[in-house]
């Protein structure tokens, strides 16, 4: 039982991971229907920025993170004006697929090119700090980075819902002729879109370096496990992503604990593709 308990804390605390990486990516196809198939390496240029601020500025990973928001806000909105709008003039699916897959490639390889093949890893003082719970052990930063991931959300869900650009956001979601008919400027919140998507994706990265490795290929698992929890928590849905982040990360380490950890990998697409087929049966049905 102490064992299972362990097992589920963990994937708790992973699953929140995995739940920001899906709203980001969730916010960016919910506006503008297009999927982002380099939000992976967001997180690896963020874990790589909090890595920067912390060797050569002292910066505290945990404090660095509005420090990463920012920056990577700024990167995901410039990357919006120069290259995601001119591509969603041509209304091409494919244009999009090519570009953000392209973009991924060349930050991966843009990152090994400057910080070469070595794994990288962030020691705090209290990096090797563990909390005992009973028969439940948690390691301080992981417990940190996961309080801050739930703050995160519920801020975003709370400026999504409540707020005036927040409602703009969702209208243009909605219809974005519609939106632009009654004055909201589309193209503007096609830039927020993208920037609070690349945001939390950066700061998702910044909060793993507190016990994660950083090499250039680090966000590729977190990438593809986004997409996971798009689809599964339902496409433009916060929490739906939130939700299904977490029981993504309870299902990795069930399966490590029950199975082997070496099936984890496979059981987690085999369970996404029934998934989508039993979803595709069910819409099908009630056409």
């Amino acid at each position: 039982m102490s064992t299972f308990l362990q097992a589920c804390v963990n994937g708790l605390l992973m699953g929140g991971f995995y739940s920001l990486m899906g709203m980001g990516q969730n916010v960016i196809f919910g506006v503008m229907k297009i999927v982002n198939f380099c939000h992976g390496e967001m997180l690896m240029v963020g874990m790589y920025l909090t890595f920067v601020l912390y060797t050569f500025f002292g910066i505290d990973p945990y404090l660095s993170v509005p420090i990463v928001a920012v920056v990577m806000f700024l990167f995901g909105a410039l990357i919006q004006h120069t290259l995601i709008t001119p591509s969603l003039g041509t209304k091409s699916f494919t244009n999009l697929l090519f570009l953000t897959v392209g973009l991924g490639l060349l930050l991966s390889n843009g990152a090994l090119v400057i910080f070469g093949s070595t794994y990288y890893t962030i020691n705090t003082p209290y990096s090797q700090t563990y909390i005992n719970l009973g028969p439940v052990t948690m390691a301080l930063p992981r417990l940190i980075s996961f309080g801050v991931l739930v703050v995160i959300s519920s801020a975003l869900f709370a400026f999504l819902k409540y707020t005036t650009t927040g409602k703009q956001i969702r209208a243009v979601s909605q219809n974005p002729v519609g939106a632009e008919v009654v004055g909201i400027n589309v193209k503007s919140i096609y830039i927020l879109t993208y920037g609070i998507g690349v945001a939390l994706a950066g700061v998702a990265g910044s909060l793993l370096t507190g016990f994660y490795t950083i090499f250039p290929t680090a966000g590729a698992s977190f990438g593809f496990r986004a997409l996971i929890v798009v689809v599964v928590g339902g496409l433009g849905s916060i929490p739906g992503a939130f939700l299904a982040g977490i029981f993504l990360g309870l299902l990795e380490t069930m399966v490590a604990l029950f199975i082997s950890p070496s099936y984890s990998d496979l059981i987690v697409f085999v369970t996404f593709i029934v998934i989508l087929v039993v979803r595709q049966t069910i819409i099908a049905r009630r056409r």
